[in-house]
C-alpha cells in the first residue's frame, strides 16, 4: 500500500531577513501571516525579537556556534519566558491555519553570509517554494547619505545580492527589499537616472526568476509617525502579478487622514527604565492631557483634536476623554485625571503578584 504524505499549508508564510528587533515581522504577523524564520546578526536585536515575537518552549533560537559572545548573551534569553503579549493562548497544533497572530518559529542570530540557503531550509524544515514571502531590509549604513564616506565598494552593500541568492534557491512567490533612498543614488553619474545598485538588483531579481518593480515611498503617507522615505523593491515569480501598494491615505489633502504623530502612536506606553520589561514587573503608569489632543474612550490612545474618528480603532470621537489616564495593571483604570501624573514616582509602586493580569 502506498503512503501519501500530506504537507502543511504554507501559503500564508514569510521569512524575515535582517529582521532587527522585529518591526517588519510584527506587521506581517498582525496581517495574519506566519513567520517561519527571522534572521539578524545583532545579539541585542535578536534578544528583543525573542522576547516580543517568540514563544518559549515552542520557538527555536539558533546561534552561530563560533559566536561565543552571542551564545553567552542569548542563552539566558532562550531559557527565560517570552512576553506572550501577542500570543496569550499559546500555540495550537494547527497554527498555520488559525487566524490569530502566531509567534516566529525559528529565530537565527547569524549573518546571511555564514549560512547557506540549503542549510537554512534544512533547519527550518521547508522545501523550495514552501514559503510565500521573503522580506528583508539589508543594512543601510553603506547606502545612507548620512554616511559621509559611503562607497560602492562597502562590503555591506553586497548583502541585498546575497539575499536575492537565497530567493533564487528557496523560490518564494514574492520578495520584498526595503532600504534608504541612498541605495538609488549611490554611484550615480550626472547622466544617469540612478546608480548602479538598482541595475544590479534588477539583474539579480531577473536571474532568480522574478519580475520586479521599485519606487520610493514616504512612510508618513501610510500612517508612520515619521517623515521616512524608503525605496521598496517588490518582486514576483515570473508568471505572477507584482503586488501594488494601496494609494496613500495620510496627508494634508481634503480627503486624506491627517498625518499621525509620535504621541498618537506611542504616547500611552508605560514608563520603563533601560533594560526593563513591562510584563516582568507590572507597575502603575499614566499619561496626562496634552494640548491639541484628546483620548479615545474605547482604546485609551491619543488622537489629534481635529480627528472625527480614532486613528487606532475607528471609534467616533464625539465624547472623547479630555483629562489624563492612570492605569493599575490587574486592578483598573482611572480616566479624566486632573492632577499631573508623575511616572517616576509611579514606577516605585509595585503590584503584588496575585494581582498581576
Amino acid at each position: 500500500m502506498q503512503t501519501t504524505l500530506t504537507f502543511p499549508d504554507t501559503r500564508h508564510t514569510f521569512a524575515d531577513f535582517f529582521c532587527g528587533c522585529g518591526g517588519l515581522s510584527l506587521g506581517f504577523i498582525q496581517a495574519g501571516l506566519k513567520c517561519i524564520s527571522a534572521m539578524d546578526i545583532a545579539p541585542d536585536a535578536i534578544a528583543t525579537y525573542w522576547h516580543n515575537l517568540c514563544y518559549n518552549t515552542w520557538s527555536h533560537l539558533w546561534v552561530h556556534p563560533q559566536n561565543t559572545k552571542a551564545l553567552k548573551m542569548l542563552k539566558k534569553h532562550a531559557d527565560a519566558h517570552t512576553s506572550n503579549v501577542l500570543f496569550p493562548h499559546g500555540v495550537p497544533d494547527n497554527w498555520l491555519q488559525v487566524q490569530d497572530p502566531m509567534p516566529c518559529l525559528n529565530l537565527f542570530c547569524y549573518s546571511i553570509m555564514d549560512l547557506e540557503p540549503e542549510d537554512w531550509m534544512d533547519i527550518c524544515g521547508v522545501r523550495p517554494g514552501d514559503i510565500r514571502i521573503f522580506a528583508g531590509g539589508p543594512p543601510c549604513q553603506g547606502f545612507s547619505t548620512a554616511n559621509s564616506s559611503r562607497s560602492v565598494y562597502d562590503e555591506r552593500n553586497q548583502l541585498p545580492l546575497r539575499y536575492l541568492y537565497y530567493a533564487k534557491v528557496c523560490k518564494p512567490d514574492y520578495v520584498l527589499i526595503e532600504n534608504v533612498p541612498g541605495l538609488v543614488s549611490l554611484g550615480k553619474k550626472k547622466s544617469d537616472k540612478h546608480g548602479p545598485f538598482v541595475d544590479w538588483i534588477a539583474q539579480a531579481f531577473d536571474d532568480a526568476g522574478y519580475n520586479m518593480s521599485w519606487n520610493i515611498h514616504d512612510c508618513s503617507e501610510y500612517g508612520v509617525p515619521q517623515k521616512r522615505k524608503r525605496v521598496l523593491f517588490i518582486g514576483a515569480k515570473k508568471g505572477l502579478s507584482i503586488p501594488s501598494l494601496q494609494e496613500p491615505q495620510y496627508g494634508d489633502g481634503p480627503n486624506q487622514i491627517p498625518y499621525q504623530t509620535v504621541l498618537e502612536a506611542i504616547g500611552e506606553l508605560p514608563y520603563l527604565k533601560n533594560g526593563d520589561y513591562f510584563d516582568k514587573d507590572p507597575h502603575p503608569w499614566g499619561y496626562n492631557h496634552r494640548d491639541g489632543y484628546v483620548i479615545c474612550p474605547r482604546c485609551l490612545k491619543y488622537n489629534k483634536e481635529e480627528r472625527k474618528h480614532c486613528v487606532h480603532c475607528g471609534q467616533h470621537l464625539a465624547n472623547p476623554i479630555t483629562g489624563g489616564i492612570l492605569q493599575f495593571p490587574g486592578i483598573g483604570t482611572l480616566i479624566n485625571c486632573k492632577k499631573e501624573i508623575d511616572n517616576e514616582e509611579l514606577y516605585k509602586i509595585r503590584i503584588p503578584k496575585e494581582l498581576w493580569p
